[in-house]
């Protein structure tokens, strides 16, 4: 299958994504890409990590990472807050995740902990246990949803009347989790569940009805599972902040504010709820700072729509805890509230003109009508701020102009009925659904037809179905303003910007222009990478978008930029100069085309846009076009645009080049580059072209772009694989030897038992005729003791004498046999002695070489597990390091284009003629031609209504001719006085009909008759 892009650093989740001021913990990540991933990059120097290792075995060469694993360690002195986190490997520095450094203490959840219901509890060795995570409040969980139909269930013990708020975060840390909470009793009874909070995150405001122990159930609201699906879970008597009114106070001011929400520090009950519950008011004073404009500080989630604001955050603390934040805007005209009873179509709240009127669209299906005075040709801007403010707030606008019939009835006609705004410049956009800009908000320039009154109904259309007293809003009221605000977004597939060797990425500049500004924005940018480059842009008149293109050196080192983007405009002839702010999409998406009918994406600010310089790697191809000069034409011109393609060999594909950023009403087609190294194309521009300045790019992209993922890698795994094979191979000989080993101890051990029982016999038998000896030795003993005794009674008795001699001989044979015997039993005595040694050393050197042939056979087989896992990886890397096709983006450089209004100059023409009644002047023009242009200009004149007697012919100026004579002539009747005669040079460009228009004052004299 085709790959989507060349492979590049993407972090989908960081778990647990905080930790407490002077915590350390273990966190994993998530996501595509991560090859080689060694470190993680936070946006505070107090936060440091160092990567977990694994405890070595044989298989490897010393200690080894865990890959995507890490210990962070959070510095005491770091602030509670949210932070960016990002990791890097081989391909890059990834996008960015959020880390939170948080001010209560914090959990990280372990599974398993439940089930669909309540978790029962189990009695286990006299201990009663239960699935559900015991917490005390406050507190923080770190949770993720994973494996299935993922639900955690948490305990707590509550106290009867104490207002608890679970604060979800999913949203606003860049999770694609949509955080459930439910909260029961031990019994199941639900007490409370979520519902929606600040920037669509989950929050359940619940006051417990007694003592006890509660239980909360939390899982995706969908159920869904998966890489970056966490949850941060802020538990207890939180301070949570819903909305402030007003919305908005003038630059440098110091006004009273009405906050609304919950567990507020001094609060008063308010007569507003939500879902059923009931909010407290708090009233402050809030400086407004007077440099506020082109700044906003807010470390919420702000969304492409609203990331043209300008505005500052405020918090409270209740309890020891810090609440959520509210952004209050600043105003643009003096600020007055609307009035309660201002929905009666036929008595508007009266508006004194300039001003920002703060209302709401509440109750449910309210509406809001004002009346104002103006003078004909006023002209006033209509700008609603209310989807801008953070709410899903669909309003519609509703100018009218109240006059009065011939009977003194009131006739009202409408001016402008505005809802959504429609899409400007949609035809070179590159999709932008990355980061979609778009708003609800009515904006309107007003321009009085007449003296008189005019009325305005604001309505939303979310209110018309429920009552929200959140769905506040700004009308403002004021002269024009002409201002802009600039943002600036990655245009590849994700956060991450990766530059290899040689290569381009892009960055999309999106201008959001105020109060029908429509002037000339430069970009520039700094802080980037050694050996990156980017040149100046224009964002041209009439254009919404521009695109950054950053090129890498052929021998850039490797190296992180953090880009800092300057833009600036003339407005009202002075130099404005605005610092970009920062965007990204949260989710990778593909390219698409222009004019691609495709969904956006979700995407947010953040703080900073960082870029990333490839170790090694070079970019495949390169798409260059044009010489390195500015290019300038006209309306009407054709620009004829050459291109070069560097590739790198073998890297094919079909190249197509979209055209970006050209200058409004221009036929910018398709080129069609596919295997091509150099040709050319055409930018026509028309005769309705806007003229200016613009910066101009090709969108290349490449189907099919044959590419190697991390070779490198899949030669590491071979060679790793190997290595393994050849200690598998060891392991094998070793087991072989061991169990040869085995086999001849065991055999030793057989004939040392044999040899054992021999001696045992030999030595039994050797003491049984030492036995037999001794008796038979006593016996002959006796015999002759005996003997002996009666011979020496009986001396003379010859009898008794052969009698002891036969004794004596009796005695000393068995004497000998006795003594033989002994010296064979000592000899078989010993010889079992040492049969007993050999036999116990066998027996121990048996049941060593049957351990060693264990251990041995063990090794082989988590060797041959370890070979089997070698030879999967280096067969995947492999695999994936063999040639295949990607789609890929190839992105041109930048090329500054000028549209002029006309391929021709005026060099020479009058100001002005006098010419007498009756007589004729002589009007000479000298012109010069550009862009090629050589045709014919003719010339027409226009005067003004009422005078006669004059008659200009239309004249013609050759087809390369610099210059035209002709005369007027002045009837002895022609109308006396000045008068602004209207020179028309009509020109015809590649087919564009092109006008310049001219004055030429003709003064006619008066003859006396």
């Amino acid at each position: 299958p085709v790959q989507a892009q060349l492979p590049t650093a993407r972090l989908d989740g960081v778990f647990p994504a905080g930790a407490a001021p002077g915590a350390s913990v273990e966190v994993t990540i998530t996501g595509n890409d991560l090859d080689d991933v060694d470190r993680l990059v936070f946006s505070h120097d107090g936060i440091s990590m160092t990567r977990k290792m694994a405890e070595v075995t044989p298989f490897d060469e010393g200690p080894q990472p865990i890959d995507n694993v890490f210990l962070v360690t959070v510095a005491p002195g770091v602030l509670p807050g949210n932070y960016d986190v990002r990791c890097q490997g081989k391909y890059g520095l990834s996008n960015r995740r959020t880390f939170v450094v948080s001010a209560t203490p914090e959990f990280v959840e372990t599974e398993p902990n439940g089930g669909n219901d309540v978790p029962g509890w189990i009695e286990k060795d006299g201990v009663r246990e239960n699935p559900a995570q015991e917490i005390s409040l406050p507190i923080t969980i770190n949770g993720q949803s994973t494996g299935g139909p993922d639900v955690d269930w948490y305990r707590f013990a509550g106290k009867a009347g104490q207002r608890v708020l679970l604060d979800g975060q999913c949203r606003r840390i860049d999770s694609r989790m949509d955080l459930a909470a439910t909260i029961f009793t031990e019994s199941g009874v639900i007490v409370g569940e979520s519902r929606t909070g600040q920037a669509n995150d989950s929050l359940t405001d619940v006051t417990l009805p007694a003592d006890g122990l509660y239980f909360i159930k939390v899982h995706d609201a969908l159920f869904a599972q998966g890489s970056g699906y966490i949850y941060r879970l802020t538990i207890g008597s939180l301070p949570y902040l819903d909305f402030v009114f007003p919305p908005a106070s003038l630059p440098g001011s110091n006004e009273e504010f009405t906050i609304y929400g919950r567990n507020l520090p001094g609060g008063q009950p308010s007569t507003y709820q939500l879902d059923g519950r009931p909010l407290e008011q708090l009233t402050v004073r809030v400086p407004m700072p007077g440099d506020v404009v082109g700044k906003l500080t807010y470390s919420s989630l702000i969304g492409p729509h609203q990331a043209g604001m300008d505005g500052i955050e405020y918090r409270v603390t209740a309890n020891g805890l810090q609440s959520n934040p509210v952004l209050i805007t600043p105003a643009t005209a003096p600020v007055v509230r609307e009035a309660a009873d201002n929905n009666n179509p036929n008595a508007p709240q009266l508006l004194t003109l300039p001003c920002e009127v703060a209302g709401s669209f509440y109750p449910q299906r309210d509406v809001d009508w004002y009346s104002f005075e103006a003078k004909k040709d006023d002209v006033w801007s209509f700008d609603v701020y209310a989807h801008r403010l953070g709410r899903a707030i669909d309003p519609a606008l509703l100018i009218q102009r109240i006059s009065t019939n011939d009977k003194g009835e009131p006739v009202f006609t409408d001016v402008i009925f505005q809802d959504d705004v429609p899409e400007l410049n949609v035809n070179n956009r590159s999709g932008r659904h990355e980061f979609d800009e778009r708003t609800a908000d009515p904006s309107y320039q007003f321009k009085a037809s007449a003296d008189g009154m005019y009325r305005v109904l604001l309505k939303d259309s979310v209110s018309a179905v429920r009552s929200d007293p959140r769905l506040i809003y700004r009308l403002a009221i004021r002269k024009p303003q002409p201002d802009f605000h600039v943002v600036a977004i990655p245009g590849g597939s994700t956060e991450s910007l990766i530059l290899r060797k040689g290569g381009r990425d892009v960055v999309r500049v999106t201008a959001y222009r105020q109060d029908g500004f429509s002037g000339e924005i430069r970009v520039s940018a700094t802080g980037l990478p050694e050996g990156v480059t980017t040149e100046e842009i224009t964002i041209g008149p009439g254009n919404n978008h521009g695109t950054l293109v950053l090129s890498a050196g052929d021998a850039a080192p490797i190296g992180i930029g953090t880009l800092q983007i300057t833009t600036k405009a003339i407005v009202n002839g002075a130099e404005v100069v605005r610092p970009a702010r920062y965007g990204a999409a949260l989710v990778s998406f593909q390219f698409n085309q222009p004019n691609a009918n495709v969904p956006s994406v979700p995407s947010r600010l953040v703080e900073r846009l960082q870029i990333c310089v490839s170790e090694k790697e070079a970019a495949p191809q390169v798409l260059t076009i044009g010489d390195g000069k500015p290019l300038e034409t006209s309306r009407g011109g054709i620009l004829k645009i050459p291109y070069t393609v560097k590739r790198v060999e073998g890297s094919a594909g079909t190249l197509i080049g979209f055209p970006n950023d050209f200058p409004p009403n221009t036929n910018a087609q398709q080129v069609n580059i596919g295997a091509n190294e150099k040709g050319e194309f055409e930018l026509r521009f028309q005769a309705n072209t806007v003229p200016g300045t613009y910066s101009f790019y090709l969108a290349g992209f490449n189907q099919g772009l044959q590419y190697k993922r991390n070779p490198e890698l899949a030669e590491k795994s071979k060679l790793r694989q190997e290595r393994i094979a050849k200690i598998l191979m060891d392991a094998q000989q070793q087991a072989q030897k061991a169990q040869q080993d085995s086999q001849q101890k065991v055999t030793e051990f057989n004939q040392a038992n044999t040899a054992l029982t021999q001696a045992n016999t030999a030595k039994q038998q050797a003491d049984q005729k030492a036995t037999t000896t001794a008796a038979a030795l006593t016996q002959a003993e006796a015999v002759l003791k005996q003997k002996t005794e009666q011979l020496a009674a009986d001396a003379a008795n010859e009898t008794l004498k052969q009698q002891l001699v036969v004794a004596q001989t009796a005695f000393d044979a068995a004497k000998k046999s006795a003594d033989e015997a002994t010296v064979s039993a000592t000899e078989a005595a010993a010889k079992q002695v040492e049969a007993i040694a050999k036999q116990k050393a066998a027996e121990e050197a048996r049941t060593k070489s049957q351990t060693d042939l264990q251990t041995a056979q063990q090794f082989q087989q988590r060797a041959q597990q370890e070979k089997q896992r070698a030879d999967q990886f280096a067969n995947q890397k492999q695999n994936e390091a063999n040639v295949r096709a990607f789609n890929v983006l190839v992105p041109s450089n930048t090329i500054m284009i000028k549209v002029v209004e006309f391929p021709a100059k005026v060099e020479a023409m009058p100001e002005g003629l006098a010419i007498k009644q009756g007589e004729k002047g002589e009007v000479v023009i000298k012109v010069s031609r550009q862009y090629e242009f050589t045709g014919a200009i003719t010339v027409q004149s226009q005067l003004p209504g009422g005078v006669g007697g004059i008659s200009i012919p239309a004249a013609n100026i050759p087809e390369n001719q610099p210059e035209v004579k002709y005369e007027i002539t002045a009837q002895p009747n022609a109308t006396v006085g000045e008068h602004l005669v209207n020179v028309r040079l009509q020109m015809n460009f590649n087919g564009q009909n092109l006008v310049m228009e001219r004055p030429l004052k003709l003064t006619v004299v008066e003859v006396k008759k």
